[in-house]
């Protein structure tokens, strides 16, 4: 394939359009990830990590992937598009992070991490660069998207992957 060719098409992609190569970044990120992922979490996250669970957490992350595009995609405004960035995309960099941290500390290949750094990151630039070009989002709104995404990230990781069990503010009567 002519890789000038795939540059100039996607060049010419509106956002509403060039959102739908996330949920096949996502796809193929997960397929890296599903053979031995629940392997290494179990050795050095979370004692007892199971295939299972990586299938059901991944499983609601390949629909939320989706889901969100279609939003993206049949709403493409400034709300829908803050949401994506926030809810989805910016998490999907932060996982780049995740997977590096987890091979150093680890000291062994973390499943993921060359679809996390090789696919994200690339996919992020561009619909980043699409969305303030067309004026879906502020450096400022994705600068707070990120934030947020960062937030989210962290506890979803700590709880799902590391087994923190995060404080309950329920009331006990």
């Amino acid at each position: 394939m002519d890789i000038n060719r795939l540059v100039e098409l996607l060049r010419g992609l509106p956002f509403h359009q060039a959102v739908w190569p996330f949920p096949l970044a996502t796809a193929l990120h997960f397929l890296e990830e599903a053979p031995h992922f629940a392997d290494w979490a179990s050795k050095y996250a979370l004692h007892g990590y199971t295939h299972q669970r990586w299938r059901r957490i991944h499983g609601l992350g390949m629909v939320f992937a989706i889901a969100f595009c279609a939003l993206a995609s049949i709403f493409p405004n400034r709300y829908i598009v803050f949401l994506f960035f926030a809810l989805c995309l910016s998490e999907s960099v932060l996982n780049s992070l995740f997977h590096v941290g987890a091979t150093a500390f680890s000291g062994v290949y973390c499943p993921g991490l060359i679809t996390a750094l090789l696919v994200y990151p690339p996919l992020y630039w561009y619909l980043s660069q699409l969305a303030y070009r067309e004026g879906l989002l502020t450096n400022t709104l994705g600068v707070v998207a990120f934030l947020i995404a960062g937030v989210i990230h962290t506890a979803d990781v700590a709880t799902s992957v590391f087994g923190v069990k995060l404080p309950s503010h329920r009331r006990t009567t």
